[in-house]
């Protein structure tokens, strides 16, 4: 921008053409020359902003107007897009939406890793943009009673009748709790005075077995027609096989618990993957699309060329998902993750299908790896699945010192 111009003040209407997307579905464009990001918007837009926040290289806008759309751009599916933070892509066609993604990924390698010209590949589009979450958590809150958060607040949700996203047996059983909830006017936790009892509402559901898991997290106050809302859900969706009880004081604004009691049925759900039967529990992880995650798991053996001489490792292996389906393929493998629950679960998917040369430790990965290098000597094989924070600077360079044959990291 030349010296001449003046950037745009805060509270100010301006028209601007978006030109791409950054991460999580942000458009980018320019006002008179100044980059301004702008949720809600798609390549393409022609669009009236108002200008909500200015820094020295780039501003934030909110959409007012769509004056021209752009060609990927398409009415949302959800009544509740824009608000809801738990999607930011409805408005674009799914096609869109996949050509903005590989756009992000090679950019931030570009840009931010130094690398050019690298081959990347097309990305594998899921079979249906809907319905595919296995996993589900909704929140509870005095006002809204239970929903989801909305976007960029943690204090407020969006009360909801299904999500899109999610089956509809997910669905009903979310309206039955909610229903329930009203009609015995039970208490739900204000995340700003920490008074009440109901936090979160987790289901999961197996995609291969149709098991269903409910997860009700409350404080440790008296919960009152409990077993009447028990009875409830199971009426309401004879597939559940599993309703559990976490209750969780902490102000944290997450779904853990210091106790957990099984109310009907069992403490797990069953789901396979690649011929593997895992156990999933309410706070252990596992890929949230069943169907991708089948997908991932052929690409990540075909990727990995193991070798029945190898010793491989699976960092932040959660409930062994990758490590048990490399293990028939190697001579050892170690799955290292810091949340102990899912360690548990790995042991026993192992256990349950014969595989006796995967190994699973709790730690922090950087840590407990050394400790690994150290006993079994520098691993041939590395897979690595971290959270979306990355794995890590100190992770990797350590990783890099093995001197591994591949390294996959997802």
């Amino acid at each position: 921008m030349s010296q001449s111009r003046q950037r745009p003040r805060r509270g100010e209407a301006v028209e601007l053409t978006i030109e791409r997307l950054a991460g999580r579905g942000v458009g980018v464009g320019r006002a008179d020359g100044f980059v301004l990001f702008v949720p809600d918007t798609a390549p393409g837009d022609r669009i009236r902003a108002e200008i909500t926040r200015v820094r020295r290289r780039h501003g934030e806008a909110r959409l007012l107007e769509v004056l021209e759309p752009g060609e990927g751009r398409v009415s949302p599916p959800c009544p509740h897009a824009g608000e809801c933070g738990g999607c930011a892509w409805q408005h674009l066609a799914y096609a869109a939406q996949l050509e903005a993604k590989e756009a992000v990924v090679r950019e931030s390698l570009e840009r931010i890793g130094g690398f050019r010209d690298l081959p990347l590949e097309p990305i594998l589009p899921a079979p249906s943009p809907l319905g595919y979450r296995n996993k589900m958590e909704f929140a509870f809150h005095p006002e809204a009673v239970l929903g989801l958060h909305a976007r960029g607040r943690f204090d407020r949700i969006v009360p909801i009748d299904a999500c899109l996203l999610a089956s509809e047996k997910v669905s009903a059983l979310l309206r039955r709790v909610r229903d329930f909830v009203l009609h015995e006017g039970l208490s739900c936790y204000d995340k700003r005075t920490h008074g009440g009892l109901l936090r979160h509402l987790v289901v999961r559901e197996a995609a291969t077995s149709g098991e269903i898991m409910v997860g009700l997290v409350t404080t440790s106050d008296p919960f009152p027609r409990r077993e009447s809302l028990v009875h409830a859900l199971v009426e309401t969706e004879p597939a559940i096989a599993s309703i559990v009880h976490a209750v969780n004081d902490d102000i944290a604004d997450a779904v853990q618990a210091s106790r957990l009691e099984v109310l009907h049925g069992r403490d797990h759900i069953l789901e396979t993957l690649g011929g593997v039967t895992y156990e999933i529990r309410l706070q252990t992880f596992f890929q949230t699309n069943t169907q991708q995650a089948e997908r991932m798991a052929a690409r990540v053996l075909e990727v990995a060329e193991p070798r029945a001489e190898d010793f491989a490792v699976d960092l932040f292996s959660g409930v062994g998902t990758f490590a048990l389906l490399l293990a028939p393929h190697v001579r050892r493998v170690v799955g290292i993750e810091i949340v102990e629950p899912s360690v548990l679960a790995a042991r026993h998917n192992a256990r349950r299908a014969g595989i006796g040369n995967a190994e699973f430790l709790v730690g922090d990965a950087r840590r407990t790896l050394a400790k690994v290098v150290e006993q079994h000597g520098p691993p041939d094989l590395f897979l690595l699945d971290p959270p979306r924070s990355g794995a890590g600077g100190k992770v990797m360079r350590r990783i890099g010192r093995s001197r591994p044959r591949r390294v996959l990291y997802i």
